[in-house]
């Protein structure tokens, strides 16, 4: 149990600048004597602090500036990126420091680059080297220094329903990761299509090749490739994801997610990968992201305004997922009650995975037989 929130403070605009701020805080109560949560300290934990302290931070603080032809922020902000992300569905997002550049060309192209830092996960008070919160005491032995940086390139296009965004990421001494997303939307539906590729790059590709290394001498070489269909008809909608991680026996082919990423539209229902965004567990997988998977994700979402009862919905997905590593397959059900009205928000959600699985940072896949969660998350906002 915990009760926590955000207090957010931005600036008017002068002249094009403005400044922002969000103290991010969760307090614990009622916990049993044995606690691992997500919601809490769970990152903390992983670092070696007590992951059920309650804490207080300034999770944002950033100078922003735009015009019409530009915009500009450096500091500590929340951001959404297939690659970094906020997983806001959490109790406190994750954030990063550091800053973008973002020029507009016309109404429909805009080109930006980021440089990144210092990553906060969701579930910690501290934000941490990038590179090191992803490979944690294997930092040095992968990468040859104690940390490092991201920098990110971005070409976004819009030509009337059609969609392009092309993107590369450069981890230091870790991993590139390119990836291409296209997608075509009317008003009734929407047809997506997306490629991943990462390789280890720098001193990560040659130390990883040792046969001493944590991959037991495999480099990383990941292709992915997804294909997502909705389809929405009055307050019904229906959403239709396939996907296949391609093997490669020789190399590290799992797709890695260390910073709540969400590639191949691995959106926040069943094979989350919560463990791998955790810190050090960048080198370790899960569900839909190991190498030779494929399978089909199905999702239905309800609104019930037309029968007058305002603010519900609800939403079912159910995952099935197979690998000829795997012993079985992994399957997931995913059930979300939702209630929105006014400055009040609240969700009911039961996940239930049979065949959990998951893969050590040398790749072994590990099944449980089951794996069961269930939250209720209120939130108001004053």
């Amino acid at each position: 149990n915990a009760l926590g929130g955000q207090f957010k403070y931005t600036t008017s605009s002068y002249h094009g600048v403005k400044l922002g701020t969000t103290l991010m805080l969760t307090q614990p109560f009622l916990l049993p004597d044995s606690v691992e949560s997500s919601t809490i300290g769970q990152d903390n934990g992983f670092r070696g602090e007590d992951p059920t302290d309650a804490y207080a931070l300034f999770g944002e603080l950033y100078f922003d500036y735009r015009d019409e032809l530009f915009n500009l922020w450096y500091g500590r902000r929340v951001i959404t990126t297939a690659m970094i992300g906020a997983k806001e569905a959490r109790m406190l997002p994750s954030a990063v420091q550091g800053g973008e550049a973002k020029l507009f060309i016309g109404e429909d192209t805009q080109l930006s680059v980021t440089y990144i830092d210092y990553f906060k996960q969701r579930s910690s008070d501290e934000f941490t080297n990038i590179i090191k919160h992803a490979l944690g005491e294997d930092t040095l032995a992968i990468t040859g220094r104690e940390e490092g940086y991201t920098l990110g390139a971005t070409l976004e296009y819009r030509y009337k329903d059609l969609a392009l965004q092309i993107h590369n990421l450069y981890a230091s001494d870790f991993i590139n990761t390119f990836y291409a997303d296209i997608d075509y939307k009317s008003e009734q539906y929407k047809i997506s299509a997306e490629v991943v590729s990462q390789n280890s790059v720098a001193n990560a590709d040659s130390n990883l090749a040792k046969d001493s290394s944590v991959t037991n001498g495999k480099k990383i070489n990941s292709k992915a490739f997804g294909v997502r269909t909705q389809f929405n008809y009055k307050e019904s909608g229906f959403d239709l994801v396939y996907r296949n991680i391609l093997r490669d026996s020789d190399s590290y082919d799992s797709i890695i997610t260390p910073w709540d990423g969400t590639l191949l539209y691995s959106y926040s229902s069943t094979t989350n990968n919560l463990g791998q965004s955790l810190y050090g567990k960048g080198l370790t997988s899960g569900g839909a992201y190991v190498g030779g998977t494929q399978g089909v994700k199905l999702g239905y979402t309800q609104k019930y305004d037309f029968s007058g009862f305002k603010g519900f919905k609800t939403h079912i997905a159910y995952a099935n997922y197979q690998n000829e590593l795997y012993r079985e397959n992994q399957e997931d059900l995913k059930i979300i009650f939702f209630y929105n009205r006014g400055e009040l928000s609240l969700q009911l959600k039961g996940i239930w995975i049979d065949n959990d699985t998951y893969t050590q940072k040398d790749g072994t896949v590990h099944q449980l037989d089951s794996l069961t969660q269930y939250h209720l998350i209120i939130g108001y906002d004053f």
